[in-house]
């Protein structure tokens, strides 16, 4: 499938995006306040809120990011 790189670019943030909150929000709940009956709701709505602040972070930074390496790095083949 052929995209843009903008699509791409937006893609990419929210997959990454996504994937943090999932798993940022478990582990910080399982150590905050355990595997209890409020879990799975206290859970979902953390990754729910880490989404919704990482995407546009996630968008922003990520271009950011990019361009400062290349602009500072070369990368090199082994």
């Amino acid at each position: 499938m052929k995209v843009s790189e903008k699509v791409y670019g937006l893609l990419f943030s929210a997959i990454i995006s996504l994937i943090m909150s999932f798993f940022m929000s478990f582990f910080m709940i399982v150590i905050n306040i355990g595997f209890t009956e409020e879990f799975m709701k206290a859970w979902l709505g953390s990754t729910a809120i880490g989404f919704v602040i990482g995407l546009p972070i996630a968008a922003i930074a990520v271009p950011l990011i990019q361009k400062f390496l290349q602009k500072h790095l070369t990368i090199i083949n082994d």
